[in-house]
């Protein structure tokens, strides 16, 4: 389809979340001029190492952006990722060196405090420079826009002179939801201490509005830092103050003039109140929506202080980044784990859309997740029913680093893989994945199954078999397994966590079947005879 603007019923498929916003926004933007952009933002605080959660604030939007364009072509975006290296610090990340000299810098703005990993200018410059290096693989297209440069350059002075003007009003918004001791001392304003540097110690006393200028003293104890008791009068303007940070949220929609920007459910009430003082301003709130947060294995929320969850380079050893992509395409709105464990089951998820994908017809890829995860030299196509699960514990079972055999293995069993190019070239992704995952995690925690007599029977039985019948199809091979099964035990499916003991060293696994196929009868009786001779104890 080629018309500058398709409506619903057009693309009456198109129902992703990122089309259902995108339509939103056509609504928003209808009346706007043809050359005036679309203005998405994100932010990131650069107080910390970036983290999947960092990732997804990024991306989240970018699919908006990305599905506005399929459905209305010649509107021009841009897609902000702000930093707000303004930010005083407010407690030492776990994660970083130098701790004990970052403690001296509490309350000092970030891109005023040294690299604590001692090669950049600033922390706030180590920072923005991880994050681009984080970003780098999932290419997504963006502006990086720093808080000390947008107030130092004046790009918010028209914005921070209405908010010194509105400030009583801003001041009826945010006090009925602090605590009252914290009342009184608010202020929309957090002047940068000429003495010592500090913006979370200081306190606002007076406002002079016809005049720019506001009266504060440094005296507030934060975060184990106190401030020096400094007090005078000072402009607002180019970077002399900066917003507190729900204000800040209204000054950057205000100053950016933002159609949209997603947030994290834990800030649901901070967007509310900062879409109440954009009011104020005389501006309405950009779209968006709260979504869920990203959860590591115990269930905590992923942390960038803390440094919980999963790197991108760890994801990159492990799976390949169009999977976080799909991922982090995933209903936003329900809350995830993310964890190391997880990844082969997305992995698959993965395999399965791009199947569908090379079957579709151009309407039914527009439909597809993949629309919005696919790079440029993404592999369009998996012609092979091989799941990375499958291809993980054939590692697994032939205990082997060999690149090279695994290939041998895999293509015996499905020589798609070697006839068509895109369908190898992920297929040997998922061979490096399946080795580094098998390297790091199984490996380490294999074990020597250990046999009773009663389970020693049942491995001998199927040695039996599987000499008997070495060319058998899986099918077959399967349903002997059950046969075994209901000759050993009540239920026939009790058989199978002793053979996956046996041949993986875990609980679980996939169809045995299409595993010994697989890894092939020869290697797989290696493995259960290995098993037969090892006496109790050893």
């Amino acid at each position: 389809m080629s018309p500058e603007f398709a409506t619903k019923e057009k693309l009456p498929k198109l129902d992703l979340w990122p089309y259902q916003e995108a339509r939103k926004l056509i609504e928003r933007i209808r009346a706007y001029p043809p050359e005036r952009p679309v203005i998405f933002e994100s932010g990131f605080g650069p107080s910390g190492l970036p983290h999947l959660g960092t990732m997804s604030e990024v991306l989240r939007p970018s699919y908006v952006r990305q599905a506005l364009k399929i459905l209305q072509r010649d509107r021009p975006s841009r897609l902000i990722v702000f930093i707000d290296d303004m930010d005083g610090l407010r407690k030492v990340p776990e994660n970083v060196p130098n701790r004990e000299r970052l403690a001296t810098e509490i309350g000092k703005p970030v891109c005023r405090i040294p690299d604590p990993f001692e090669c950049c200018p600033s922390f706030a410059d180590h920072m923005i420079g991880l994050l681009g290096d984080f970003l780098a693989p999932v290419e997504v297209e963006y502006e990086l826009m720093r808080s000390s440069e947008a107030y130092g350059k004046g790009l918010f002075n028209s914005a921070l002179h209405l908010i010194l003007a509105k400030h009583e009003q801003i001041l009826t918004i945010v006090r009925p939801i602090l605590r009252e001791e914290n009342q009184a001392a608010w202020s929309p304003f957090m002047p940068v201490c000429p003495s010592c540097g500090r913006v979370n110690s200081t306190m606002v006393t007076a406002y002079h509005p016809e005049r720019d200028t506001v009266e504060f003293s440094c005296e507030r104890s934060f975060g184990g830092a106190s401030g020096c008791g400094f007090k005078g009068e000072q402009s607002v303007l180019e970077g002399k103050a900066k917003v507190q940070w729900r204000v800040d949220w209204a000054l950057r929609w205000y100053a950016l003039a933002v159609d949209y920007e997603l947030y994290g459910k834990d800030l649901v009430e901070s967007a509310r109140l900062s879409g109440e003082i954009l009011r104020v301003l005389g501006r309405k709130p950009p779209f968006g929506f709260a979504f869920e947060m990203l959860l590591d294995e115990q269930g905590h929320k992923i942390s960038k202080s803390v440094g919980r969850g999963v790197t991108v380079g760890q994801w990159q050893s492990y799976a390949p980044i169009e999977v976080l992509k799909y991922f982090l395409l995933l209903n936003p709105r329900r809350a995830r784990k993310l964890f190391l464990a997880t990844i082969p089951q997305y992995v698959d998820e993965y395999l399965a859309e791009l199947r569908a994908f090379a079957k579709a017809d151009q309407q039914g890829r527009q439909d597809s997740p993949l629309t919005f995860v696919l790079q440029h030299d993404s592999p369009r196509q998996f012609n092979s029913d091989l799941s990375f699960g499958l291809i993980m514990n054939l590692v697994g079972a032939l205990g082997t680093s060999d690149r090279a055999l695994i290939w041998n293995y895999l293509t015996r069993y499905d020589p798609n893989l070697s006839q068509d190019p895109e369908t190898a070239a992920m297929a040997e992704r998922l061979v490096d994945c399946a080795l580094n995952f098998y390297r790091d995690f199984i490996e380490p925690n294999k074990k020597r199954p250990e046999l009773n007599d009663a389970e020693r029977d049942q491995i001998k039985a199927l040695v039996d078999f599987l000499e008997a019948n070495q060319t058998t199809s899986a099918e077959e091979i399967e349903k002997a397994i059950y046969e075994l099964g209901r000759k050993f035990y009540e239920k026939p499916g009790q058989i199978f966590p002793l053979l996956y003991r046996v041949m993986l060293g875990q609980s679980q696994g996939p169809r045995l079947g299409v595993f010994i196929r697989l890894a092939t009868p020869e290697r797989v009786l290696t493995i259960l005879k290995e098993a037969l001779a090892t006496p109790p104890g050893a």
